[in-house]
């Protein structure tokens, strides 16, 4: 009998698909929608959410092939943190419109994080295109921005990524009653008046945005590692190939690192949490470090004999990257450009950024975050040692070794 019923759905879909009554998403992606009433509603504690579920009801034990309840646009899910949270939502039966502007290539994982159907994809996607935005949030009851940047580029500065595109989607999501939850990605320390422009914009942003939406939460995380980070990742790059590693007045400036994952974590339990309404959080790791510590751990990690960091006084540095931050504006993308050669770095990585007293954070959410220089958060590093995972530091060898092969595998 049930499965004359899921028939007779998918027959309606279909029907209703060639009709054009779909608002352009295939039979297949709106199974949530046009099935919902072919399926047993239960009660499951894992799956709770803190959303009215208009159209769709819940059903299935919580994994990939079940119906969460969670019909959500997620803008920015092809980048690094984006990924993590769309896998967290879709592998739990949730349905996720992922609209991107990037090559198929570069989305096609996310494809494989949600059952058949459910994560759509919707392309050439422009964030200053209302009615690409109005079309990608149609059928969504969550919002979810992770569009940011590191540095400005010769088509988008800071304000048009972290101020107009957040105020322009806040304003959509107010007149759209269809939407439940708006979730805004920002930056720990970021703050109106901060000397980096990256982080004052994305404060301003923040403001913008909850002006239009008082009920948005906006997650705040600490710089975020793992294996795809913009972190971990450009220090050892330094570090391990490099000449030198700067690091600058010394590195005592304080920050607290966080594992994607339990950021990704965190974000469902806030959309199981009504109390997250309105609220901002602070995702900082039980760790505090100095950029001397976090550079000291790697060294460490790696294995490397040598240690190719120096002091760099933060005028000099800043002196030195001027021009390229000019550049940048200029031309396109250069292959060897970081977000650490830019002066909006030398103003972050001289200026603690740590949760402050008294602000919403893991703890909150009854979450007990990991630590970032131990156990799975360094496993990616381990990786990159020279001379493969469980060797290490070939230098007590080099001598051995000929010169063309310790080129190439940049044993020093």
């Amino acid at each position: 009998m049930q499965g004359l019923m899921l028939m007779q759905g998918l027959s309606r879909a279909s029907q209703q698909g060639a009709q054009g009554q779909l608002g352009g998403f295939s039979s297949a992606c709106v199974r949530q929608f046009s099935m919902g009433g072919s399926y047993i509603e239960g009660s499951y504690p894992s799956q709770n959410l803190a959303l009215a579920n208009n159209g769709v009801r819940k059903a299935g034990p919580g994994g990939r092939s079940s119906v969460s309840g969670i019909v959500a646009t997620i803008f920015g899910a092809n980048g690094f943190v984006g990924s993590y949270v769309t896998n967290e939502l879709a592998n739990k039966g949730s349905q996720v419109i992922t609209p991107y502007r990037s090559t198929e290539n570069a989305v096609q994982h996310l494809k494989q994080m949600g059952d058949l159907g459910q994560v759509i994809m919707l392309k050439d996607f422009q964030i200053f295109n209302e009615d690409m935005v109005r079309y990608a949030i149609s059928r969504s009851n969550v919002v979810i921005n992770l569009i940011g940047q590191r540095t400005e580029t010769v088509n988008y500065t800071f304000d048009d990524v972290h101020v107009n595109w957040p105020k322009m989607l806040g304003r959509i999501v107010a007149e759209s009653p269809h939407v439940e939850r708006l979730i805004h990605f920002s930056e720990l320390g970021a703050e109106e008046g901060h000397a980096s422009r990256r982080l004052a914009s994305k404060a301003k942003g923040d403001r913008l945005l909850s002006e239009q939406v008082p009920s948005a939460t906006i997650v705040r995380p600490g710089p975020v590692v793992g294996i795809e980070d913009h972190f971990y990742n450009y220090m050892i790059y330094q570090l391990a190939f490099g000449v030198v590693a700067p690091v600058i007045d010394g590195g005592v400036a304080k920050i607290q690192p966080t594992w994607v994952r339990d950021v990704a974590d965190s974000i469902h339990i806030m959309l199981k949490r009504p109390e997250t309404v309105g609220k901002t959080f602070y995702l900082g790791g039980p760790e505090v470090l100095s950029i001397r510590e976090v550079y000291d751990t790697l060294i460490k990690t790696l294995r490397l004999k040598s240690d190719d960091t120096i002091h760099l006084p933060k005028a000099l540095a800043t002196a030195l990257l001027k021009p390229m931050d000019k550049v940048r504006r200029l031309t396109p993308p250069l292959p060897t450009d970081t977000y650490f050669n830019s002066v909006d770095y030398v103003e972050e990585a001289t200026r603690d950024r740590v949760m402050p007293a008294g602000a919403l954070g893991y703890k909150d959410l009854d979450f007990k975050s990991n630590k970032v220089t131990d156990g799975l958060p360094m496993e990616p590093v381990r990786h990159f040692r020279v001379g493969g995972y469980s060797w290490g530091d070939m230098a007590s060898v080099a001598k051995d070794v000929p010169e063309n092969i310790r080129k190439y595998y940049n044993i020093k």
